[in-house]
């Protein structure tokens, strides 16, 4: 970092009529460095309250339209104000920076970021995306604006201090995490470098493109909103089609929250649409008319919604554009189909009958797994330990949901994994996997109340599985994804490495995988067990995590390789230059009370008690969610439903051993109520 002058300037905030009273005195300095590959230049703003000043109270929240600021040292003195940025985020932004500065006599610093690319920006917010969580930024503000376009200048020395057009260059500003040392240059000068670290393996990727890009259309089939009223502030996926760019129409149901005034922005059109699940024959049909009805032309069809992907295709392919095969789609989202395209020894029953005449038929051996083909959230899926426990199993299935059709297979006990993918034209653009640990309904799972299913608890990333069995599961799955023909796209892949050389042990009150002891005699070659294709990223919640742990978001590249926008999908797949900034696990929190009760939740928020009573536990929370409401009915586990009520992405960056301590503790520390 290299310092542009010595001197530190007056910066004001101005307030009262022609700007007469000065609400509080600074000074700043602004210094520039350059990242090591010329993508960027930071530019370093240090504040500090001047001596004897200090920030009125009840000023901490400022009406950007009614205040200004000067920078400067008299007679040369520049008046500021909202109406002299380009953007008023941006303005926001260096307020927001003064009123972090306290009267302590430390120094806050604060970092824009200008590209020295030319071109468009990838994602409108990559900037804050890339650094969630970082130990050295309290907080990201983003500029741009989507598919904005730089001049890739750096600002000379001479014109740093003309902060309005500093941050019209600037993608996004940054405001370091304050130091209780923080007082002098040398100070500023450590913080400072330690962020530019940061930034070098966070951002060292192409996120400003060349030349121009237009907006692009994509259809998008069921709405997929899972908890109303998420739209208030954006869901994942709807958020991400705003900052890069996509406009969404939407076909679903009459009556979706996007008709609602307060949520209509979140897309270009909704378009009412007959879908039921499981889908009518005719169902492309009605996604045609209403494709047609729309009037203009659109780039590409997606859902998220797996029933209703093979009369996307057939919609597609009559509408000229790219698309995989029906085929393809129709194995890929029926867990029989799939079981025997993998060559398991799988099992179709539509009945108890039929099922018990399978058994008896074909001798099978226990345990069994017995789960519905159309089925989502592991619901309905029962091990089956005996010829007894069958009609057990049969009527765990809510045909209501997913249909009359079940498989019954074998059940693999080796340790499950989530498998996820990024392809583009059939190559590997990001790859990651993460350790599912054992559900209660797992011959060595945990006991979690009277939670018997196989429902969601543990979600680790990245895996603690040996690299030879990683690269076996990735060569294993990505033959079959390609076999299919499913060459592009996000691929969720759940399955199981059977006769793995590690299973999950109990120690020290922790459980995680461990190497096996193996029994005299050559032991098993470990092999990749398919459970099931997604194509489509994991559930929206699930997605955060790979957000937060690699840079990358799912729900956004899979919008872009739906309208063929290869050259932002092949930056955006790239993730940090060190891989996963840490161990984080996601851990769900499942519905759970006494069967007699209605099932009526009777507690505020379980998220944000949790971390009022344990703020130390708070503090390796990246994120969590609590998805009912009080009053909301809740379906109990015996129903066949699996309801999740929260969920909290736990981390720490020092092992996965403390991750998993604290994750338990978390578990721990919930606490609920159902009447």
């Amino acid at each position: 970092m290299s310092d542009t002058t010595d001197s530190w300037k007056t910066l004001q905030v101005l307030s009262g009529e022609e700007h007469s009273i000065i609400l509080a005195d600074y000074s700043c300095k602004v210094r520039q460095s350059q990242s090591a590959g010329s993508l960027w230049q930071s530019v370093d703003i240090a504040f500090k309250l001047k001596t004897g000043a200090s920030m009125p109270n009840g000023e901490k929240e400022v009406d950007v339209d009614a205040h200004a600021s000067q920078v400067g040292n008299k007679p040369s003195t520049t008046s500021l104000s909202s109406a002299s940025f380009a953007s008023a985020d941006a303005f926001q932004f260096l307020l927001e920076c003064l009123h972090a500065t306290d009267d302590s006599g430390n120094l806050r610093v604060a970092k824009v970021i200008v590209p020295l690319v030319e071109g468009h920006i990838a994602r409108s917010d990559v900037v804050s995306l890339r650094l969630w969580d970082s130990e050295y930024v309290e907080k990201v503000v983003s500029f741009a604006a989507p598919l904005e376009t730089y001049k890739g200048l750096a600002i000379p020395e001479s014109d740093i201090y003309d902060l309005p057009r500093l941050f019209a260059a600037a993608a996004a500003g940054l405001l370091l995490r304050a130091s209780p040392v923080a007082s002098n240059e040398d100070d500023i000068e450590a913080l400072s470098h330690a962020s530019e670290s940061e930034l070098e393996n966070r951002l060292s990727f192409p996120w400003v493109l060349p030349g121009l890009i237009q907006e692009k259309t994509l259809v998008l089939v069921d709405a997929n909103i899972s908890h109303a009223g998420e739209l208030g502030t954006g869901s994942g996926l709807y958020h991400a089609a705003k900052k890069l760019g996509v406009k969404l129409v939407v076909l679903d149901n009459e009556g979706s929250l996007l008709q609602e005034p307060e949520h209509a922005h979140w897309c270009e059109a909704f378009i009412p649409t007959k879908l039921t699940n499981p889908p009518e024959e005719d169902c492309a049909s009605h996604i045609l008319e209403s494709i047609k009805s729309y009037g203009k032309p659109v780039g590409g069809i997606i859902t998220f919604a797996d029933s209703f992907w093979v009369y996307i295709c057939e919609a597609a392919d009559k509408l000229g554009l790219q698309t995989s095969s029906q085929e393809a789609y129709r194995i890929a989202t029926n867990k029989y189909l799939t079981s025997k395209y993998e060559g398991h020894e799988a099992f179709r029953a539509s009945s108890l009958e039929e099922a018990l005449e399978v058994a008896t038929k074909h001798e099978l051996p226990y345990p069994l797994i017995v789960k519905p083909c159309d089925g989502w959230s592991s619901e309905g899926v029962s091990r089956v330990d005996s010829f007894d426990a069958l009609a057990t199993a049969v009527k765990a299935i809510d045909t209501s949901r997913h249909g009359t059709e079940f498989v019954i297979e074998k059940y693999c006990s080796g340790p499950e994994v989530d498998v996820n993918f990024v392809l583009l034209d059939g190559e590997v653009l990001f790859f990651e996997v993460c350790d599912d640990l054992p559900k209660s309904a797992d011959i060595n799972g945990p006991t979690v109340g009277s939670v018997t299913n196989f429902h969601e608890l543990n979600s680790v990333y990245p895996s603690k599985l040996p690299d030879q069995e990683i690269r076996l599961l990735r060569d294993s799955f990505l033959n079959t994804l390609l076999k299919l023909g499913l060459r592009d796209g996000i691929m969720h892949l759940e399955g199981r490495v059977e006769n793995s050389t590690t299973d999950y042990k109990l120690v020290n009150g922790i459980l995680d995988l461990h190497p096996v002891d193996h029994s005299p005699g050559e032991p098993k070659k470990p092999s990749a067990w398919l459970i099931e294709i997604n194509p489509r990223p994991l559930g929206m919640t699930g997605s955060q995590i790979i957000e937060s742990t690699y840079g990358i978001d799912y729900w956004g590249l899979a919008l872009l390789i739906a309208v063929g926008d290869k050259a932002r999908v092949r930056a955006l797949s790239q993730p940090y230059l060190h891989g996963a900034q840490y161990t984080c696990i996601m851990v769900f929190i499942p519905a759970d009370f006494p069967a007699h009760l209605k099932g009526i939740f009777d507690s505020e928020d379980i998220c944000v008690n949790l971390k009022n009573r344990r703020p130390d536990l708070a503090k390796q929370i990246s994120r969590s969610a609590c998805l009912v409401k009080r009053g909301q009915k809740v379906a109990h586990p015996s129903s066949g439903r699996n309801s999740f009520l929260a969920y909290f992405n736990v981390f720490s960056r020092n092992s996965r051993e403390e991750a998993l301590e604290s994750a338990t503790q978390v578990r721990e520390e919930v606490r609920y109520s159902f009447l």
